[in-house]
């Protein structure tokens, strides 16, 4: 069946003289115009007024039809533009969730015990709204809220913030301003979930028999979500280290919340949080468990889409909020960086997306990997075989190279990044290197016949075979014979390849 001129399945809107509904209409133009035939050629008053009668009735359910048509097709309209809305608005709400964990982040980098008090507070805070019975919406927003309970604590001096030891009267005066500060922090917004987090930060203080701060506020007066705030954020202040004492067991954090009933917290929500807790055990604390193929698709999403607008805030947040959930930087560059950066490429390619973007999303994602690799080499010793990690001149795809390099360089490996040698060069430039392997970046397309002579020459001349990658893990040209040279799929397979490649060298050599 031809489709219709707009290039949809269903008849273009708008258009009420469609051949379905001039079908339909037939009959009816046909009987308007059999009616005035017979009212201008009938000779009886009878029959003329007859025939006057069913040209009404026929004009009639004609308007009928013609109005119908006009309804339904604005009714599609409305329906098209508020799928729309509601696309953009999801779009803006879940950069608005990454901005404020962002924020959040940046507050618990003060302290010792980094992002993990602010998704605990997050996390318990919805679950104990869930438990009462909130709407979805209010939990979605207490979950990305609530983590900012404590952001007016920027403007609290460190001397007094991590002070080791009790609080003076003075001091305890300047830490009580964080409520007042924190709500002037992120009040008037037009962002809900800022508009919460303002109200949280301002009550969360507040203690259900009117002697918390700053305002006296008692019982149900004091807003909703400051009341559940509060109760999170004790249960886990009480059940962390902290710098004046040890962490409680969970169990005698309950005994003294319950000690508190009707006094510091609602009874309500104090019995209700004891359910949670009741339900999630013994390992309360403990993150949630995530699906890792979820949660990697999910930052795949995000980070993609940010690179696509040019969005570093959100790129980085996304990465962020990966690291605290459990992906490793290597999964990151194999299943997020790698795939977002080809896809951006894709989009280059057929012309949705202009090179200037290209290149901004080449910074983003070179200051993410600076950040991440800063994090891969926590703790890790670099007393490894050398592996010289050579990316070749014309090389549209350099940092797909430099995340191998990053990751050889976490697993201890001595490494060299060399990111632009020229094909006659790669001899003697792994010549003078010395190395014990060498991971070779692919080379620019059109370029294959020169680089089957760089690799054969450097196999005649150097005896150690290199790791050829090719296709789409170093965006090159692979050498037709590499027979003995391992060609990587996946760019986080880099360090097993040098791995087994080593192995079997020292196999080799002892036979």
């Amino acid at each position: 069946m031809p489709k219709p001129p707009n290039g949809s399945d269903r008849p273009a809107r708008g258009n009420p003289m469609s051949r379905v509904s001039l079908v339909r209409w037939t009959p009816w133009l046909a009987l308007v115009a059999a009616s005035g035939s017979g009212a201008a050629l009938a000779r009886s008053p009878a029959l003329t007024v007859a025939c006057v009668a069913a040209m009404t009735c026929a004009a009639a359910f004609l308007g009928w039809f013609f109005g119908e048509g006009r309804r339904i097709a604005l009714h599609e309209e409305i329906e098209g533009r508020s799928n729309e809305l509601k696309r953009a608005l999801t779009e803006l709400e879940i950069a608005e969730a990454e901005t404020v964990r962002r924020l959040s982040m940046a507050v618990e980098f003060r302290d010792e015990d980094t992002g993990a008090h602010i998704e605990r507070i997050g996390r318990f805070s919805t679950l104990l709204a869930e438990q009462i019975g909130m709407d979805p919406e209010f939990c979605e927003r207490i979950s990305h809220a609530a983590p900012l309970h404590d952001v007016g604590k920027v403007a609290i001096p460190d001397s007094i913030l991590l002070k080791p030891g009790p609080l003076t009267p003075q001091e305890r005066a300047i830490v009580e301003t964080h409520a007042e500060e924190g709500y002037r922090l992120v009040r008037g917004s037009s962002s809900a979930i800022l508009e919460m987090a303002a109200t949280i930060a301002l009550s969360h203080q507040e203690k259900w028999d009117g002697t918390g701060y700053p305002r006296g506020l008692a019982g149900e007066s004091i807003p909703i979500e400051g009341r559940i705030v509060a109760l999170a954020d004790v249960f886990d202040a009480l059940t962390s280290d902290r710098v004046y004492r040890k962490a409680f067991p969970v169990e005698e954090a309950v005994k003294i919340m319950n000690e508190q009933r009707g006094r510091h917290f609602d009874p309500v929500l104090l019995d209700a949080f004891m359910e949670v807790l009741a339900r999630t055990g013994a390992d309360a604390r403990d993150q949630l468990p995530l699906d890792p193929v979820a949660l990697a698709e999910s930052t795949l999403e995000t980070y993609a889409t940010a690179l696509e607008r040019g969005d570093a805030e959100i790129a980085e947040g996304a990465i962020a909020t990966a690291i605290e959930d459990g992906i490793s930087p290597t999964t990151l560059h194999g299943e997020v960086i790698a795939p977002a950066l080809r896809r951006v490429d894709e989009m280059v390619h057929a012309g949705e997306l202009d090179p200037d973007r290209r290149q901004l999303a080449m910074g983003i994602t070179r200051r993410v990997l600076a950040t991440l690799y800063r994090y891969m080499l926590a703790g890790s010793d670099a007393s490894r075989e050398r592996v010289l990690v050579a990316g070749l001149e014309g090389d549209e795809h350099p940092l797909e190279l430099q995340m191998m390099h990053d990751q050889l360089s976490a697993a201890g490996y001595r490494t060299i990044l060399d990111p632009h040698i020229a094909l006659s060069a790669l001899g003697p430039t792994i010549e003078s290197h010395g190395p014990d392997v060498v991971l070779l970046g692919g080379a620019a397309a059109g370029s294959e016949e020169e680089l089957d002579s760089a690799v054969q020459d450097v196999r005649a001349k150097v005896g150690g075979p290199p790791i050829v990658l090719g296709g789409a893990v170093a965006g090159g040209a692979v050498p037709r014979d590499h027979d003995g040279m391992r060609v990587l799929e996946r760019i986080d397979e880099s360090v097993q390849a040098v791995e087994e490649l080593l192995a079997d060298r020292v196999q080799a050599a002892s036979r």
